[in-house]
């Protein structure tokens, strides 16, 4: 689930992980990897980006939302962009 700007609170069913998906942009086409693939549709809508989705069980942070398709959203998994920026979750070793 997760709280976006536009859609409120939605609730998803996880479709895939550890998906890649290939985004196409001015510039060209961008392939990510190791994405999580959450359904249906109504799940996000522009504005929501940057959402973190957390489980329905214990809100614990699965991804970060960064793209919607046709039928589906697009979300990093979290312990990669966690790593990045050098940060732990509240509570988690």
């Amino acid at each position: 689930m997760k709280h976006g700007r536009t859609t409120g609170l939605t609730h998803g069913l996880v479709y895939a992980v550890n998906a890649t998906v290939n985004m196409g942009y001015d510039s060209g086409t961008a392939r990510f990897v190791n994405q999580i693939v959450v359904m249906p549709k109504t799940f996000s809508a522009g504005g929501d980006f940057g959402s973190l989705i957390v489980t329905e069980d214990g809100n614990r942070p699965a991804g970060l939302l960064f793209a919607g398709r046709d039928y589906h959203t697009i979300a990093n998994l979290i312990d990669p962009v966690l790593t990045r920026f050098g940060v732990t979750i509240d509570g988690e070793p």
